[in-house]
């Protein structure tokens, strides 16, 4: 995961090259493996590299054209064969994933987006149409964030040079929050205002001080995949799931996987065991590592994660996780750019990172997005909403009577539940909250932000039609920002990649039936029957997960005398954001061995971390502020840059 970033001014004055410089030597800290400045008059951009495959190391970054065409690319290309196979007049030998960029850009223009299959964000200017362009891949794996004013704009892949180079104040932006703590952090916003985010499958078009924000790629809405048969879902899904992960094994040395022992863990695992037994993969080897738990049984799941290493005949790492939970990170950290439920267990990754930088390994295979693309939950099937969407009432009832054997709970109940998704939006907004907001949050600021209606079910966006399919396209874009926030990278220098994120996959999860994920008595019906002769039956057989719930509060009892110490004067409580007396009576549920809302906790004391990070930050700026006035320097280096000045920014249409 390489880094970049860059300075555009709209009036054609020549970049800032110290300022252009200082960005590139910031960005050094994520990019260990060189890169360089390149200065065109008015635009400059700057790359730093972290190498993960072999045809990475061939680059030169940032790229310019004989037509001095300027690109800078983060990324792994997963469809480099149909690519090179469609490109190859106009690539001249080199098949690297940022030559075949730009090939794909000077053949179809901006429509070339949509083309590229892969994690990736990207910077391109192109003199002809003196454009700049900023784009992020469909799922949002990459980080690209911008600050734009009347005169220029500076975008960087990191948040804390761009917060300095770009010379803004370190206001809150209580938007961010609001859906950070709704757990899907806004994918366009930052937690300060003035600072934006490239949204995931958009792109940024910037010219003649016009700002644009234009959506490349969705999932189809009226797409469908229909079979005749079980089997023929199986084998495309087995299919695609293979690819997903062998070009995630595209890596130049060992790839390393977490496994927790769940289904969509140990099927990343035995999938990649697989591939690489085979040698169709790039990657030397595959290790795995597992989060484990002496004192928390409930939480423990080694049992499971046994099974999977006796499967492909190699132990894996076991870390232990008890003592790694509710540390006070910015007491070890310079800065905490953002806030991030890993800010709550940051030992546990600062461990892993060296036990991969020891055995030389760069990329980490994660399994999130299983949960939310192959329906992990044994609830009544949005399937009964679409039948009775759609009049179908004697399926219906055949349905009901199936799903009410199953979950053992009443007829009328689960006919219920199905009329309340299809009610009018502000009412199930409102019983959506009744029953689920937690009462931990100010109520000036839930009344502010909406947090009632946030706090509901991600509103699909790409015009779904039936409920099952608007539902799945909610846990989708959930997924998105989850990832999108790119909380791995806060922490340490590592390539994260999401298998079940991988967009053709995405695509046909999305355009099945849903009764090829969700059956009565079978979640992940596709999964389990497409890999029951890969995986152990004890993974197969699994119809839960063990949580993390007995270790947090065994932590939180732990660490109680620091926490009770930072709470007493609570920024989160003083900013607005948190009750006072219901975190305080939160606390004391907790203490007394009973059950809270463990996830609301863990957002609200990650966002009293970095707000008292923030202010950490905020006194140091103050204090070289005063120095610098006392040696009169009167103007900073980021002061040509605090035009508060906003070029007209438009939403548009897909390409």
């Amino acid at each position: 995961m390489s880094a970049m970033g860059g300075i555009y001014n709209f009036n054609g004055a020549p970049a800032n090259k110290e300022l252009l410089v200082t960005l590139g030597n910031r960005l050094s800290v994520r990019g260990p493996d060189g890169g360089r400045e390149v200065l065109f008059k008015s635009i400059g951009m700057a790359y730093r590299a972290f190498h993960t495959n072999k045809e990475s190391r061939l680059e030169v970054q940032p790229l310019v054209s004989h037509n001095k065409h300027v690109l800078t690319w983060d990324g792994r290309l997963d469809n480099r064969e149909e690519l090179i196979s469609l490109l190859r007049d106009d690539l001249h030998g080199d098949n690297t994933d940022i030559a075949l960029v730009l090939a794909a850009y000077l053949k179809w223009g901006v429509d070339c987006l949509p083309r590229l299959i892969g994690d990736f964000a990207l910077s391109f200017w192109d003199p002809t149409l003196s454009t700049l362009f900023l784009a992020r891949d469909a799922i949002g794996c990459r980080p690209l964030f911008y600050h734009v004013n009347g005169e220029r704009i500076i975008w960087s892949s990191e948040l804390a040079p761009l917060l300095d180079l770009a010379g803004v104040e370190l206001e809150i932006n209580d938007e961010y929050v609001a859906s950070y703590l709704c757990y899907v952090p806004e994918q366009n916003l930052t937690p300060y205002k003035t600072i934006y985010s490239v949204p995931p499958g958009n792109l940024i078009i910037l010219r003649d001080k016009q700002l644009e924000v234009r959506r490349f790629w969705q999932p189809d809405p009226n797409r469908e995949i229909r079979y005749r048969s079980d089997a023929d879902y199986e084998e495309h899904f087995r299919e695609l799931f293979k690819e997903a992960v062998r070009c995630r094994l595209r890596v130049d040395g060992p790839v390393w996987s977490h496994l927790s022992g769940g289904l969509d863990s140990s099927s990343m695992v035995c999938m990649a065991d697989q591939i690489l037994q085979a040698g169709t993969a790039q990657a030397s080897k595959l290790e795995t590592v597992s989060f484990i738990y002496e004192e928390s049984p409930t939480s423990d799941e080694r049992e499971f994660i046994r099974c999977v290493e006796e499967r492909i005949s190699r132990p894996g790492y076991h870390l232990p996780d008890d003592e790694n939970w509710l540390h006070f990170p910015f007491q070890e950290d310079p800065f905490l750019s953002i806030p991030s439920l890993f800010h709550c267990y940051a030992r546990r990754y600062k461990q892993l990172y060296e036990v991969m930088r020891r055995d030389g390994a760069r990329v980490l295979h994660d399994g999130n997005g299983g949960d939310h693309m192959l329906w992990s939950s044994m609830v009544r099937s949005p399937e009964l909403v679409d039948l009775l969407s759609q009049c179908k009432l004697f399926s219906l009832h055949r349905s009901i009577q199936a799903w009410s054997q199953v979950l053992k709970e009443p007829y009328f109940r689960l006919l219920k539940g199905a009329v309340r998704p299809i009610l009018p939006k502000k009412l199930q907004a409102v019983l959506h909250s009744q029953s689920n907001l937690p009462g931990l949050f100010d109520q000036k600021f839930v009344v502010r932000v909406n947090l009632n209606e946030r706090f509901g079910e991600t509103p699909d966006i790409f015009g779904f039609r039936l409920p099952s399919s608007r539902r799945q396209s909610s846990l989708l874009l959930s997924a998105i920002s989850f990832v999108a926030a790119n909380w791995f990278r806060e922490r340490e220098c590592i390539e994260v990649s999401y298998p079940y994120l991988h967009r053709p996959l995405i695509e046909f999860l999305i355009a099945i039936p849903f009764e090829q994920k969700l059956r009565p008595g079978e979640t992940r019906s596709i999964q389990r029957r497409s890999l029951k002769n890969m995986l152990p039956e004890e993974i197969l057989r699994r119809k839960d997960k063990r949580g993390p719930e007995e270790a947090f509060y065994r932590a939180f009892t732990r660490e109680w005398p620091k926490l009770r110490l930072m709470f007493s004067d609570a920024r989160v409580c003083n900013y607005g954001y948190a009750d006072a007396r219901a975190l305080d009576e939160a606390f004391d549920r907790i203490l007394h061995g009973q059950k809270t809302h463990t996830p609301t906790l863990l957002a609200i004391i990650s966002l009293e971390f970095w707000l008292r990070s923030l202010e950490e930050r905020r006194s140091k700026i103050r204090y070289s502020s005063e120095i610098l006035e006392e040696q009169s320097i009167t103007e900073p280096l980021g002061a040509c840059l605090s035009s508060t000045d906003v070029p007209n920014i438009n939403q548009s249409s897909p390409l």
